[in-house]
């Protein structure tokens, strides 16, 4: 079975198109993947961890009726019936 010219001609042409097509997206695959590399390749810098300020609390006793409360509160005592605000 012998091909006529214009059949192999296109035959040739879609060879050439399948190659074209290849090497492009060859290419294309090879740019993605140089891109993941280098994203890779980044080292994330170490964030600053963020230092807690602890505030001492020095706790006090009220005479009287003995209560434990942070040094920071006023305590205002009312005389109606032993009731004790704090702010």
């Amino acid at each position: 079975m012998k091909l006529s010219k214009p059949y192999l001609f296109l035959l040739t042409l879609i060879i050439i198109l399948v190659f074209i097509i290849g090497v492009r997206y060859g290419q294309q695959v090879e740019r993605v993947n140089k891109t993941i590399n280098y994203l890779l390749s980044i080292t994330p810098s170490k964030s600053p961890t963020p230092t807690p300020t602890w505030t001492i609390i020095q706790y006090k006793t009220k005479t009287g009726i003995k209560i434990n409360y942070p040094s920071f509160l006023k305590i205002e005592e009312i005389n109606k019936g032993g009731e004790i605000l704090i702010k």
